[in-house]
């Protein structure tokens, strides 16, 4: 065999393995219970066991574009909290969301994936690992979040 095809075939390999590493993680059952148990006793008051939220003044979750965007957001909007105009699914929200007290970053982790794989979303499943570095990352942060500066963060 010459050895560019070895390579060849290595890189294809290489790649294919990188590749499977970078799916979305499919959450197990215990971690949608727990997520479940989270939103059901922070969140379900404003966006509803459906994830419909209540139009105007709570967005949607099922089939948010911001839902699946980043989980980053959803960390943030948890910790610090959001307001100000934003847009969901073509419908304008000016509201504001607080920050949930009372929550570990397993919590945060648990409901952030049972939203991302709620209600037709489909989104990896978050660690807590990655709740704790999102959370260090912004740990200056004092204030709510905007969908304006969720949005500069993009371009």
């Amino acid at each position: 065999m010459s050895s560019s095809f070895k390579l060849l075939a290595f890189s294809f390999l290489a790649t294919a393995v990188f590749a499977e590493d970078a799916k979305p993680k499919t959450p197990d059952a215990e971690t949608m219970k727990r997520g479940l148990a989270v939103y059901s006793r922070t969140c379900i008051a404003c966006h509803q066991p459906t994830g419909m939220g209540i139009p105007p003044v709570f967005p949607p979750l099922a089939g948010s574009e911001w839902i699946a965007k980043s989980a980053s957001i959803a960390v943030r909007n948890i910790t610090n909290g959001m307001q100000g105009p934003v847009t969901v699914k073509g419908m304008n929200y000016n509201s504001m969301m607080p920050p949930v007290a009372g929550v570990t970053d397993k919590d945060i982790a648990d409901v952030v994936t049972y939203v991302n794989n709620a209600w037709g979303n489909s989104g990896a499943a978050v660690t807590e690992e990655e709740v704790k570095a999102i959370k260090a990352k912004y740990a200056d942060r004092k204030t709510p979040w905007t969908a304006a500066e969720y949005e500069k963060e993009g371009k």
